[in-house]
């Protein structure tokens, strides 16, 4: 969206007749800036159009330059004053070269955007999300906690509760003929999406939750509609999903295969374990395949906080873990 089809023609040509471009200037000095423009490198960026570009970030290209509103504007003026200097150097009577030294404007220093506006930025102008999902950042939750995925809970009605996750999406508070509040709320996940209507008390209970890009945790249940002879499902609380993990959970058990145990991969656990001390239990299985033997164990002296973070760290050294 806002990068037509004449500026992916030139960007296109121009990499295949001189190679990859090294950077954003480096595209302000190549290309022509009539039809690259600055809608052009907004949409591009907002993307992930230039997240091929070394030691940057998106929120750098919208953030103030030391002359101008955003780095992009200082890059066009830069590409402008580049192509006019070089042009002038080609044409010249006395011009012995058609170098031109303007110094690259220096990339802002920013925070990089949190990454639900990363990603809601993305979908913007893509209709997708393309680097990632919202419902990254909550991993832990929605797969140790959660039932099923919105796409399946039609196909769950002979269960009485569920747990489920979500972005919200879509959120319209109403009001109706009799001056009550009401509304209808979707839900968005890894596998589709979910509407919800909420009336009554229900609805001014959990309405203050159900805002455009919240991810949230809602404990559900089918049961008998009071309207007719189907079925409906009633949720029964909602929660913001962040620190649903930290609560619900009671234990973390490390898997460990005892080909892996070293001293040194002892120590590194040992040392994950420290920097995320916390409130859960924590348990360790030795695991010996080949004689098909396991050692329960637990810590009588360390606590961890088996949350995302300690997740990933898990992942990276190749430790298995269940949830309790």
């Amino acid at each position: 969206k806002g990068v037509g089809e004449g500026p992916v023609e030139e960007i296109l040509e121009d990499r295949k007749a001189n190679g990859p471009f090294e950077s954003l200037f480096d595209m302000m000095r190549r290309l022509s800036l009539r039809s690259v423009n600055k809608k052009v490198l907004e949409s591009l960026a907002l993307g992930g159009g230039f997240d091929c570009f070394e030691s940057t970030h998106r929120a750098q290209y919208f953030a103030p330059s030391d002359k101008y509103d955003s780095l992009l504007e200082h890059a066009l003026r830069y590409g402008n004053a580049y192509q006019s200097q070089k042009a002038q150097a080609v044409n010249s009577l006395f011009g012995e070269t058609d170098e031109v030294m303007i110094p690259e404007p220096p990339m802002p220093d920013c925070n990089p955007w949190p990454l639900l506006e990363k990603l809601n930025n993305e979908k913007q102008v893509t209709g997708i999300f393309v680097s990632g999902h919202p419902l990254d950042d909550y991993r832990m939750e929605v797969e140790n906690f959660i039932s099923c995925s919105l796409a399946e809970v039609d196909d769950n009605q002979n269960r009485p509760s569920l747990n489920l996750a979500g972005m919200v999406t879509v959120a319209r508070h109403m009001v109706s003929k009799n001056g009550n509040g009401w509304g209808i709320f979707e839900l968005s996940d890894y596998n589709g999406s979910y509407e919800f209507k909420l009336f009554g008390e229900d609805y001014q209970k959990f309405k203050h939750l159900f805002e455009d890009g919240k991810a949230l945790f809602i404990k559900a249940g089918w049961q008998r509609s009071w309207r007719n002879e189907g079925m409906e499902l009633k949720i029964k609380d909602v929660k913001l999903l962040e620190g649903i993990a930290e609560n619900l959970t009671q234990a973390i058990t490390l898997k460990l295969p005892v080909e892996v145990i070293t001293i040194d991969f002892i120590n590194r656990i040992d040392e994950l374990c420290k920097q995320h001390e916390g409130p859960h239990r924590l348990r360790m299985e030795l695991v010996d395949r080949s004689k098909r033997l396991r050692l329960a164990m637990a810590a009588k002296d360390r606590r961890v906080n088996a949350t995302n973070g300690f997740i990933v760290e898990l992942e990276r050294l190749g430790v298995e873990y269940q949830v309790n």
